[in-house]
């Protein structure tokens, strides 16, 4: 009989372990299907931290800070490339003076239909790596993100 109840009970934390999960990725913008990450998340009331976690290396290719207000800045004169779209957003993708890491460094800022804001980072260790990293971050979308409480 106590058997039956423990696993009773570790189902139970299971399936509400795996729901909490769930709930946390949907603050997240949706991955592409093609992506070979998952979210990390940490959440507060004001704002939602979501880093891209690959699979098999464990690397960290970009992450998405959505809050209230604007927590990035972009300046004209780092602007790189042409306009992209994500998520039907016009955006610009910036290359911040980064003299700390050899990675290479891109941001934009999304301003979502909800008036939340979106700051995009990406790193990559080469050119290709980037290119692949933009192509799935310029395939994010954002309608179901909600902030906190």
């Amino acid at each position: 009989m106590h058997r039956i109840r423990t696993l009773t009970l570790l189902g139970a934390l299971c399936c509400g372990t795996a729901a909490a999960q769930a709930e946390s990725a949907s603050a997240c913008p949706q991955l592409p299907v093609i992506a070979n990450v998952q979210w990390s998340v940490q959440e507060s009331e004001d704002f939602v931290f979501c880093r891209a976690i690959e699979f098999d290396t464990q690397r960290q290719p970009f992450a998405v800070a959505i809050g209230r207000t604007p927590t990035f800045q972009p300046r004209r004169g780092e602007r790189i490339g042409h306009p992209v779209r994500i998520d039907g957003l016009s955006a610009w993708w910036h290359a911040p003076q980064n003299d700390l890491t050899s990675a290479i460094v891109r941001e934009t800022l999304l301003e979502l239909a909800s008036g939340h804001y979106a700051h995009i980072i990406v790193r990559a260790d080469d050119p290709a790596q980037l290119a692949r990293t933009l192509r799935q971050v310029e395939q994010l979308e954002f309608a179901d993100v909600r902030l906190g409480n």
